[in-house]
């Protein structure tokens, strides 16, 4: 199942767009199945880290909450007791995400340049930090990966701050393909 949003997270925060999500089935998750739905799409498309993506002609725009997990997991391979740098980064990420609560509710402009003044710098250091590490820790770990995984996105990852109409993640999608995700199993053998 294939989810498409657009629009606002939540009524309160301002969009020229409807909220609309739509929901699109095929039987494989091959690149050709959102290539065929989006056709020559020209405006931005928040993603996932999937590669199938890369061959669309819309502007990809990363999703802070994904790379957030890689950490997350990386925090629980951690030593029980032990603090290491997959708290820095999760701290970090809390850091970006106080940030867009506070901004909820602004109109775009606002957004844009609250962005430009308070998040850029945080995203500058924490690409510094993710170049330093990267060099420190070993790739097949579960901070390796982490790491590598962010770097690999980075540059979609930052582009959230491109526009004001553009959101950190893309939770909204996340949230609406649930009940598929939740539903998986449940309906493995039913044929109706």
């Amino acid at each position: 199942m294939w989810v498409y949003c657009t629009g606002a997270d939540s009524p309160s925060t301002p969009s020229p767009h409807k909220n609309i999500v739509i929901y699109d089935y095929h039987p494989s998750q091959a690149a050709s199945c959102p290539k065929d739905f989006l056709g020559h799409y020209p405006s931005y498309l928040q993603v996932d880290g999937y590669a199938g993506y890369e061959g669309l002609s819309a502007t990809l725009v990363g999703c802070m909450a994904h790379a957030r997990r890689k950490f997350i997991e990386a925090q629980r391979a951690q030593p029980k007791g032990k603090t290491g740098r997959a708290d820095w980064a999760v701290r970090h990420f809390q850091k970006l995400y106080r940030i867009e609560s506070t901004i909820k509710g602004l109109t775009p402009q606002e957004k844009f340049a609250a962005r430009q003044e308070k998040t850029v710098p945080l995203l500058a250091d924490f690409k510094a930090w993710l170049d330093k590490t990267a060099n420190q820790v070993a790739p097949k770990t579960a901070i390796g990966k982490a790491v590598a995984y962010t770097l690999r996105q980075w540059q979609k990852l930052e582009r959230f701050c491109d526009s004001g109409e553009l959101a950190i993640d893309n939770n909204r999608a996340e949230r609406a393909i649930k009940p598929f995700v939740i539903g998986r199993k449940n309906w493995l053998f039913s044929n109706t």
